[in-house]
């Protein structure tokens, strides 16, 4: 604390005595160089208070001469203080920044549940961008100020406007490091879904906001939510779309055969819906726009189509009633098939969907992935029983599956299912857009993202579609996370949100 408070007093008069910049705001009040000795002092500062435990720290400032203040933020009871630049180093792709007065810094607490709905909030802990300011508070006393870079582009410092710093994706990065474990489960998940201490589940980014629209992202096969996180790190570094849209994302165990994961997402999306909001009269739960990626779009397909008997018919050749299964089975078998679209959503985004199938389901690679997996015995015993009681009224491709011990995504994601193949002749119910990746040149109807082809992530009648010179993993591109961009700032024009 000492060598901090010694630098500030030297270095703080040139901070609060520079003259402002035509048009009274400066980029910087001093040149970076010169603000060096003045941020370690800082950034010592916030070092030795984020070190003392939470129940001293009052005492031990007064004892020291500092007054605390913190700005709101919208997440509340953060106890830990770290400089933003711990979490700098690869973590993600970019970094929003913004250069200026102050230490960037991640506030953050652990996720201990005290919190209205903390249970959907990452476990991994919350966490808010600040920034620490250190001035004179008069009386021989000093001000440790941390400041909500989000609601605050400048301060004044010395009677001036100054700009103050910024680092919008510190908290993000912590999170990505936070979660390694979780991103090391993609593999695991796809081929032991029961195994998997984390099962289907919908969390919040943020605070929950009902006036909010709520941008829900929903992975794809062998992932987790951290594949999407340099996405959302680029959106929420986008103003209009961290003012108006709040990002939630659904984990899910990817092995489980997708249209039994399919109904699972809407039975989660459902019951967090009514836990967030009982009555169910929030703007946010009622204006969703969702992005599926690869499998993830398929479950998304789901939720935004009246398959009617459709979906049903290119399955079981008799209607329910001829169906002889328990109650309870039969139930669970008509949730996979007959259900109808969720009002709720009000657009969709497809990027790199294998509506119709992909090779990789039937070829080596698929191959391996069948022989490492380890099925779920509640999902297949629903269709195993109409399997072995009624064989006759299972197409010949279920029946297949079931026999040979490959009930699973990998292999439900064959161009030879008939219940995706039908699946993809359901028009979505609401406006819908797609970003297919294509590596090569070429035409697009030979195009292929390395998994899935064009023929295959195509649906006719989106409002626009995008294709990127990319592999599978199309929204890591700049210029889909601008067509994201694009399509949300629509959706906020069309819908007069």
């Amino acid at each position: 604390m000492g060598p901090g408070f010694a630098t500030l007093t030297r270095v703080v008069t040139p901070l609060t005595s520079t003259p402002a910049a035509q048009g009274g705001v400066t980029p910087l009040p001093v040149p970076a160089e010169a603000l060096k000795p003045y941020h370690e002092s800082v950034k010592a500062i916030v070092e030795w208070y984020d070190a003392l435990p939470p129940d001293r720290r009052a005492a031990e400032c007064e004892r020291a001469g500092l007054i605390v203040v913190k700005d709101p933020t919208a997440e509340t009871g953060l106890v830990h203080f770290e400089p933003a630049d711990r979490y700098h180093s690869g973590l993600l792709d970019q970094y929003h920044t913004r250069p200026g007065v102050g230490v960037p810094v991640v506030a953050w607490r652990p996720n201990d549940g005290t919190g209205r709905l903390d249970n959907l909030r990452p476990p991994e802990g919350l966490a808010a961008a600040y920034t620490a300011v250190v001035l004179p508070a008069g009386e021989g006393k000093w001000m440790l100020r941390f400041v909500n870079p989000v609601e605050h582009s400048t301060l004044e410092i010395g009677g001036k406007p100054v700009t103050v710093a910024a680092n919008y994706s510190a908290p993000i990065a912590q999170l990505v490091e936070k979660a390694r474990p979780l991103a090391r489960s993609g593999f695991s998940g796809m081929l032991s879904p029961t195994k998997s201490k984390r099962r289907e589940k919908l969390y919040l980014m943020e605070p929950y906001d009902p006036k909010k629209i709520p941008l829900l992202m929903v992975h794809g096969l062998q992932s987790t939510p951290v594949a999407f996180i340099n996405l959302t790190n680029d959106l929420q570094s986008d103003p209009m779309v961290r003012q108006r849209y709040q990002i939630w994302h659904y984990h899910y165990q990817t092995g489980t055969p997708v249209l039994l994961n399919a109904t699972n997402f809407r039975r989660v999306l459902s019951s967090t819906l009514k836990e967030i909001d009982p009555q169910g009269d929030d703007f946010a739960t009622n204006h969703l726009v969702v992005i599926g990626h690869s499998m993830g779009g398929i479950l998304t397909h789901t939720l935004v189509s009246e398959p009617g008997y459709k979906l049903w018919d290119s399955v079981i050749k008799v209607r329910p009633d001829k169906v002889k299964m328990p109650p309870e089975s039969l139930a669970q078998l008509k949730d996979v098939f007959l259900f109808h679209h969720d009002p709720r959503v009000k657009r969709v985004v497809f990027i790199s969907v294998p509506h119709r199938g992909s090779t990789y389901a039937d070829n080596f690679v698929g191959d391996l992935g069948q022989t490492l997996f380890r099925p779920d015995r509640k999902v297949t015993d629903v269709f195993g029983h109409l399997v072995k009681v009624q064989r006759e009224v299972v197409h010949p491709f279920v029946v297949g599956l079931y026999e040979q011990g490959k009930f699973s995504s990998i292999r439900t994601l064959s161009a030879s299912s008939p219940s995706l193949q039908m699946l993809a002749t359901l028009p979505p119910e609401v406006p819908f857009h797609s970003i297919i990746g294509q590596k090569g040149a070429g035409p697009l109807d030979l195009g292929s993202d390395g998994i899935v082809t064009y023929k295959s992530s195509h649906l006719d009648g989106a409002e626009s579609e995008l294709v990127v010179r990319s592999g599978h993993n199309s929204f890591r591109k700049q210029e889909a996370v601008a067509e994201i961009k694009s399509i949300l700032y629509e959706h906020l024009r069309k819908s007069g949100s």
